[in-house]
């Protein structure tokens, strides 16, 4: 299994230990789903962009420093009277919290920090909802 895997896997971990952010039905592997309105609220966990760089130059075992891109998208829908923007701020504490509990995570890479935050509100018929972004940034060494 790719070390992109391992980390993507594991941040989804931290998402649903317990319970934590969002119900482990709701965790949506890679970018490839369709929310249902009874979806709600739910996560999904991506990578989009890795940049590599070799610190050492070798025949054989070059290392490589890697800075993996991963998304977790926190999805969540208006109820009542609870605006999505109150959501937002609830569920947006609730991953960075989870995420960042062990910026090792385990000690799969060296460092894990939040770069950005992005919130989009739909306006649909039915209900109002939205999806907070976090874009994390993981710095991991490897060989060849």
């Amino acid at each position: 299994m790719s070390t992109r895997t391992l980390i993507r896997n594991a941040i989804g971990a931290r998402l649903t230990a317990g319970g934590a952010v969002v119900p482990t039905a709701n965790l949506l592997r890679g970018r490839n789903n369709t929310l249902a309105s009874l979806s709600f609220p739910a996560a999904a966990v991506y990578a989009t962009e890795e940049q590599i760089e070799v610190r050492s130059l070798a025949p054989t075992d070059r290392v490589q420093y890697r800075q993996l891109t991963v998304n977790v998208d926190y999805f969540t829908a208006q109820t009542g009277v609870t605006f999505v923007d109150d959501l937002f701020d609830t569920g947006s504490a609730a991953v960075e919290a989870a995420v960042l509990a062990d910026v090792t995570l385990g000690g799969l890479c060296r460092d894990l920090h939040l770069s950005s935050v992005q919130y989009v509100i739909e306006d649909d018929e039915n209900v109002r909802w939205g999806v907070a972004r976090h874009t994390f940034n993981c710095i991991y060494l490897t060989t060849d």
